[in-house]
Protein backbone atom coordinates (compact mmCIF):
# COMPACT_ATOMS: atom_id res chain seq x y z
CA UNK A 1 0.00 0.00 0.00
CA UNK A 2 1.15 3.37 -0.90
CA UNK A 3 2.31 5.65 2.18
CA UNK A 4 2.39 9.49 2.74
CA UNK A 5 4.38 11.04 5.11
CA UNK A 6 3.05 12.62 8.58
CA UNK A 7 5.20 14.18 11.28
CA UNK A 8 5.02 10.82 13.18
CA UNK A 9 5.91 8.74 10.54
CA UNK A 10 4.63 7.14 7.04
CA UNK A 11 0.87 6.18 7.12
CA UNK A 12 -1.25 4.13 4.36
CA UNK A 13 -3.19 6.27 2.45
CA UNK A 14 -6.01 4.42 2.90
CA UNK A 15 -5.50 5.40 6.61
CA UNK A 16 -5.97 9.58 5.73
CA UNK A 17 -10.07 9.65 5.75
CA UNK A 18 -11.67 12.70 5.82
CA UNK A 19 -9.06 15.41 5.40
CA UNK A 20 -8.71 19.38 6.21
CA UNK A 21 -5.81 20.30 3.75
CA UNK A 22 -5.04 23.62 4.47
CA UNK A 23 -4.92 24.45 8.69
CA UNK A 24 -2.33 25.70 10.89
CA UNK A 25 -1.34 24.78 14.24
CA UNK A 26 1.11 27.69 14.53
CA UNK A 27 2.69 30.64 12.82
CA UNK A 28 5.14 32.99 13.33
CA UNK A 29 5.67 35.95 10.92
CA UNK A 30 9.56 36.65 10.21
CA UNK A 31 11.35 38.42 12.72
CA UNK A 32 7.95 38.60 15.02
CA UNK A 33 10.21 38.10 18.26
CA UNK A 34 12.35 41.36 17.64
CA UNK A 35 8.49 43.17 18.69
CA UNK A 36 9.66 43.35 22.73
CA UNK A 37 6.43 44.69 23.22
CA UNK A 38 4.82 40.56 22.54
CA UNK A 39 5.06 38.59 25.92
CA UNK A 40 6.94 35.37 26.18
CA UNK A 41 5.40 32.66 23.80
CA UNK A 42 3.95 30.26 26.27
CA UNK A 43 4.03 26.70 24.88
CA UNK A 44 2.49 24.79 27.68
CA UNK A 45 -0.37 26.84 27.68
CA UNK A 46 -0.28 27.04 23.49
CA UNK A 47 -0.03 23.40 23.43
CA UNK A 48 -3.41 22.62 25.92
CA UNK A 49 -5.47 24.61 23.59
CA UNK A 50 -4.16 23.53 20.23
CA UNK A 51 -4.51 20.00 20.81
CA UNK A 52 -8.13 21.12 22.56
CA UNK A 53 -8.77 22.36 18.71
CA UNK A 54 -7.29 19.24 17.11
CA UNK A 55 -9.46 17.07 19.03
CA UNK A 56 -12.93 18.49 18.75
CA UNK A 57 -12.25 17.51 14.81
CA UNK A 58 -12.71 13.85 15.71
CA UNK A 59 -16.16 14.91 16.25
CA UNK A 60 -16.98 15.45 12.81
CA UNK A 61 -15.03 12.52 11.43
CA UNK A 62 -11.45 14.39 10.88
CA UNK A 63 -8.48 11.92 10.55
CA UNK A 64 -5.88 14.16 9.32
CA UNK A 65 -4.77 17.52 8.33
CA UNK A 66 -2.07 19.32 6.52
CA UNK A 67 -0.29 21.83 7.85
CA UNK A 68 2.10 23.73 5.41
CA UNK A 69 3.12 25.99 7.32
CA UNK A 70 6.36 27.09 5.29
CA UNK A 71 9.83 27.13 6.80
CA UNK A 72 10.18 30.91 7.02
CA UNK A 73 6.32 31.51 9.00
CA UNK A 74 7.95 30.07 12.16
CA UNK A 75 7.56 26.24 11.46
CA UNK A 76 8.01 24.37 14.72
CA UNK A 77 7.48 20.00 13.35
CA UNK A 78 8.16 19.14 17.14
CA UNK A 79 5.51 21.35 18.27
CA UNK A 80 3.17 19.96 15.63
CA UNK A 81 4.00 16.32 15.97
CA UNK A 82 3.36 16.79 19.46
CA UNK A 83 0.09 18.02 18.58
CA UNK A 84 -0.17 15.17 16.67
CA UNK A 85 0.61 12.26 19.67
CA UNK A 86 -1.84 13.78 21.86
CA UNK A 87 -4.68 14.71 19.87
CA UNK A 88 -4.93 11.61 18.12
CA UNK A 89 -5.09 13.79 14.59
CA UNK A 90 -2.96 12.35 11.92
CA UNK A 91 -0.93 16.35 10.42
CA UNK A 92 1.07 16.58 7.21
CA UNK A 93 4.06 19.39 7.03
CA UNK A 94 5.75 20.74 4.40
CA UNK A 95 9.00 22.10 2.99
CA UNK A 96 9.12 25.34 1.10
CA UNK A 97 9.30 29.26 1.73
CA UNK A 98 6.63 32.04 1.53
CA UNK A 99 6.62 34.71 -0.98
CA UNK A 100 9.17 37.30 -0.74
CA UNK A 101 7.47 40.26 0.38
CA UNK A 102 6.59 38.30 3.58
CA UNK A 103 8.66 35.80 3.96
CA UNK A 104 12.51 36.03 4.76
CA UNK A 105 13.88 35.63 1.70
CA UNK A 106 18.34 36.25 2.35
CA UNK A 107 19.34 33.03 2.40
CA UNK A 108 17.80 31.21 -1.05
CA UNK A 109 18.21 34.96 -2.39
CA UNK A 110 22.14 33.85 -2.54
CA UNK A 111 21.19 30.31 -4.21
CA UNK A 112 20.64 28.53 -7.62
CA UNK A 113 18.05 26.77 -8.07
CA UNK A 114 19.55 23.22 -8.02
CA UNK A 115 20.71 24.45 -4.42
CA UNK A 116 17.70 25.38 -3.12
CA UNK A 117 16.30 21.80 -4.99
CA UNK A 118 18.71 20.31 -2.89
CA UNK A 119 17.32 22.09 0.75
CA UNK A 120 14.00 20.80 0.37
CA UNK A 121 15.14 17.07 -1.06
CA UNK A 122 16.72 16.86 2.42
CA UNK A 123 14.46 17.44 4.45
CA UNK A 124 11.90 15.59 2.48
CA UNK A 125 14.47 12.29 2.82
CA UNK A 126 16.19 13.07 5.85
CA UNK A 127 13.91 15.48 8.25
CA UNK A 128 13.80 18.74 9.07
CA UNK A 129 16.79 19.94 11.01
CA UNK A 130 17.93 17.18 13.58
CA UNK A 131 14.38 16.42 14.23
CA UNK A 132 13.66 13.42 11.88
CA UNK A 133 10.42 14.60 10.97
CA UNK A 134 9.95 14.76 7.50
CA UNK A 135 7.62 16.40 5.12
CA UNK A 136 4.83 14.91 2.65
CA UNK A 137 3.80 18.33 0.95
CA UNK A 138 5.86 21.09 -0.88
CA UNK A 139 4.92 24.86 -0.40
CA UNK A 140 4.95 27.65 -2.51
CA UNK A 141 3.86 30.63 -2.32
CA UNK A 142 3.54 33.77 -4.34
CA UNK A 143 2.71 37.54 -4.30
CA UNK A 144 0.33 39.75 -5.77
CA UNK A 145 0.04 40.02 -9.08
CA UNK A 146 3.47 39.29 -10.08
CA UNK A 147 6.13 36.67 -9.61
CA UNK A 148 9.35 38.13 -8.49
CA UNK A 149 12.66 36.60 -9.53
CA UNK A 150 13.24 35.27 -6.60
CA UNK A 151 10.07 33.57 -6.45
CA UNK A 152 10.43 31.95 -9.65
CA UNK A 153 13.87 31.14 -8.81
CA UNK A 154 11.94 29.33 -5.65
CA UNK A 155 9.15 27.38 -7.69
CA UNK A 156 11.26 26.28 -10.24
CA UNK A 157 12.85 24.63 -7.40
CA UNK A 158 9.78 23.11 -5.95
CA UNK A 159 8.89 21.70 -9.28
CA UNK A 160 12.82 19.83 -9.41
CA UNK A 161 12.07 18.68 -5.57
CA UNK A 162 8.71 17.16 -6.80
CA UNK A 163 9.67 15.67 -9.53
CA UNK A 164 12.71 14.23 -7.33
CA UNK A 165 10.75 12.49 -4.94
CA UNK A 166 7.11 12.32 -5.84
CA UNK A 167 5.88 14.99 -3.48
CA UNK A 168 2.53 16.69 -4.49
CA UNK A 169 2.65 21.01 -4.45
CA UNK A 170 0.43 23.21 -2.33
CA UNK A 171 0.89 26.76 -3.04
CA UNK A 172 -0.79 29.91 -1.86
CA UNK A 173 -1.64 32.66 -3.67
CA UNK A 174 -2.12 36.19 -2.53
CA UNK A 175 -5.55 37.38 -3.87
CA UNK A 176 -6.46 35.08 -6.86
CA UNK A 177 -3.22 36.04 -8.84
CA UNK A 178 -0.66 34.51 -10.50
CA UNK A 179 -2.25 31.06 -10.27
CA UNK A 180 -1.93 30.20 -13.63
CA UNK A 181 1.20 31.39 -13.54
CA UNK A 182 2.26 28.96 -10.72
CA UNK A 183 1.12 25.97 -12.91
CA UNK A 184 3.06 26.96 -15.56
CA UNK A 185 5.93 26.59 -13.67
CA UNK A 186 4.96 23.25 -12.33
CA UNK A 187 4.51 21.95 -15.63
CA UNK A 188 7.32 23.38 -16.72
CA UNK A 189 9.22 21.47 -14.44
CA UNK A 190 7.50 18.02 -15.75
CA UNK A 191 4.81 17.95 -13.30
CA UNK A 192 1.61 16.45 -14.08
CA UNK A 193 -1.14 18.66 -13.02
CA UNK A 194 -2.96 16.36 -10.38
CA UNK A 195 0.06 16.97 -8.26
CA UNK A 196 -0.37 20.53 -7.86
CA UNK A 197 -3.27 22.70 -5.30
CA UNK A 198 -3.66 26.17 -6.48
CA UNK A 199 -4.49 27.83 -2.88
CA UNK A 200 -6.99 30.11 -1.68
CA UNK A 201 -8.62 30.49 -5.06
CA UNK A 202 -11.75 31.03 -3.41
CA UNK A 203 -11.03 34.30 -2.50
CA UNK A 204 -12.52 35.92 -5.71
CA UNK A 205 -16.42 36.17 -7.71
CA UNK A 206 -14.26 35.41 -10.66
CA UNK A 207 -16.29 31.92 -10.95
CA UNK A 208 -14.31 31.58 -14.49
CA UNK A 209 -11.16 32.24 -12.70
CA UNK A 210 -11.55 29.24 -10.70
CA UNK A 211 -12.99 27.17 -13.60
CA UNK A 212 -9.72 28.11 -15.74
CA UNK A 213 -7.51 26.39 -12.96
CA UNK A 214 -10.07 23.44 -12.84
CA UNK A 215 -10.23 23.30 -16.74
CA UNK A 216 -6.07 22.84 -16.15
CA UNK A 217 -6.35 19.49 -14.82
CA UNK A 218 -5.00 20.70 -11.20
CA UNK A 219 -7.00 20.76 -7.55
CA UNK A 220 -8.40 24.15 -6.84
CA UNK A 221 -8.74 25.16 -3.47
CA UNK A 222 -11.15 26.39 -1.78
CA UNK A 223 -9.50 26.80 1.60
CA UNK A 224 -10.77 29.82 3.51
CA UNK A 225 -13.90 29.32 4.52
CA UNK A 226 -14.85 31.62 7.59
CA UNK A 227 -12.52 33.94 6.35
CA UNK A 228 -15.32 36.46 5.60
CA UNK A 229 -13.08 40.12 5.88
CA UNK A 230 -11.43 38.04 2.66
CA UNK A 231 -14.15 36.99 0.69
CA UNK A 232 -18.11 36.30 2.14
CA UNK A 233 -18.58 32.50 2.20
CA UNK A 234 -22.05 33.14 0.45
CA UNK A 235 -19.82 34.29 -2.28
CA UNK A 236 -17.60 30.69 -1.76
CA UNK A 237 -20.78 28.60 -1.45
CA UNK A 238 -22.17 29.66 -4.55
CA UNK A 239 -19.35 29.60 -6.94
CA UNK A 240 -18.19 25.89 -5.15
CA UNK A 241 -22.01 24.43 -6.14
CA UNK A 242 -20.82 26.28 -9.74
CA UNK A 243 -17.84 24.28 -9.69
CA UNK A 244 -19.90 21.21 -9.12
CA UNK A 245 -22.60 21.90 -11.57
CA UNK A 246 -19.93 21.98 -13.83
CA UNK A 247 -18.00 18.40 -13.83
CA UNK A 248 -15.45 19.19 -11.71
CA UNK A 249 -16.14 18.25 -8.18
CA UNK A 250 -12.94 15.53 -8.53
CA UNK A 251 -10.85 18.91 -8.29
CA UNK A 252 -11.79 20.44 -4.82
CA UNK A 253 -10.40 20.54 -2.03
CA UNK A 254 -11.70 22.00 1.59
CA UNK A 255 -10.13 23.81 4.20
CA UNK A 256 -10.13 27.38 6.71
CA UNK A 257 -6.69 28.30 6.70
CA UNK A 258 -7.20 28.59 10.36
CA UNK A 259 -4.21 29.88 12.48
CA UNK A 260 -4.51 27.47 16.10
CA UNK A 261 -1.57 29.55 17.47
CA UNK A 262 -0.32 33.27 16.44
CA UNK A 263 3.48 33.54 17.64
CA UNK A 264 2.40 37.51 16.70
CA UNK A 265 -0.33 39.58 15.22
CA UNK A 266 -1.48 38.70 11.75
CA UNK A 267 0.51 42.27 10.05
CA UNK A 268 -2.56 41.99 7.97
CA UNK A 269 -5.02 42.92 10.39
CA UNK A 270 -5.48 46.80 11.84
CA UNK A 271 -4.04 47.54 15.05
CA UNK A 272 -6.18 46.55 17.97
CA UNK A 273 -8.06 44.23 15.76
CA UNK A 274 -8.11 40.38 16.66
CA UNK A 275 -9.58 38.40 13.56
CA UNK A 276 -12.62 37.53 16.01
CA UNK A 277 -13.89 40.93 14.94
CA UNK A 278 -13.61 40.29 11.47
CA UNK A 279 -14.21 36.65 10.94
CA UNK A 280 -15.92 35.55 13.93
CA UNK A 281 -16.79 32.23 12.65
CA UNK A 282 -13.26 31.41 11.42
CA UNK A 283 -12.27 27.89 12.85
CA UNK A 284 -11.56 24.60 12.01
CA UNK A 285 -14.64 23.70 12.73
CA UNK A 286 -17.15 25.57 10.29
CA UNK A 287 -17.29 23.67 7.54
CA UNK A 288 -18.93 21.17 9.22
CA UNK A 289 -20.97 23.26 11.55
CA UNK A 290 -22.16 25.61 9.26
CA UNK A 291 -20.79 25.60 5.33
CA UNK A 292 -21.56 21.44 4.81
CA UNK A 293 -24.94 21.78 6.42
CA UNK A 294 -25.73 24.28 3.72
CA UNK A 295 -23.97 22.85 1.04
CA UNK A 296 -26.82 20.20 1.45
CA UNK A 297 -29.54 22.40 1.60
CA UNK A 298 -28.41 23.52 -2.04
CA UNK A 299 -28.17 20.04 -3.54
CA UNK A 300 -24.76 18.96 -2.95
CA UNK A 301 -24.88 15.20 -1.51
CA UNK A 302 -23.17 13.42 1.36
CA UNK A 303 -21.79 11.35 -1.50
CA UNK A 304 -20.00 14.49 -3.06
CA UNK A 305 -18.84 15.94 0.08
CA UNK A 306 -17.06 12.64 0.68
CA UNK A 307 -15.24 12.87 -2.83
CA UNK A 308 -14.11 16.20 -1.76
CA UNK A 309 -13.04 15.71 1.66
CA UNK A 310 -11.91 12.06 1.65
CA UNK A 311 -11.40 11.06 -1.87
CA UNK A 312 -9.70 14.03 -3.40
CA UNK A 313 -7.68 14.46 -0.84
CA UNK A 314 -6.05 10.67 -0.93
CA UNK A 315 -5.60 11.40 -4.62
CA UNK A 316 -3.49 14.90 -3.99
CA UNK A 317 -1.46 13.54 -0.87
CA UNK A 318 -0.72 10.10 -2.62
CA UNK A 319 2.99 10.39 -3.61
CA UNK A 320 3.81 9.92 -7.23
CA UNK A 321 6.11 7.53 -8.69
CA UNK A 322 9.46 8.68 -9.11
CA UNK A 323 11.38 7.73 -12.28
Amino acid sequence: MTKVTTVLGPVDVSQLGRTLVHEHVLIGMPGYFLDYRLPPFQRDEAMIKVVENFQRLHEYGVKTVVDPCPSDMGRNVEFIAEVSEKSGIKIICATGVYFEERGMPATFAGMDVEEIADNYIHEIENGIGLSGIKPGIIKIATGLNKISDYERKVLQAAAMAAKATGLPVLSHTQECTCGHDQIDYMLAGQLTPDRVLIGHSCGTRDIDYQVSLAARGVFVGFDRFGLDSIMPDEVRMTNLVEMIDRGYLKQLLLSHDYVNCWLARSPTLPKGLDYKDVAPNWSMLHIFENILPELKMRGITDEQITTMLVGNTRSFLTPADVD
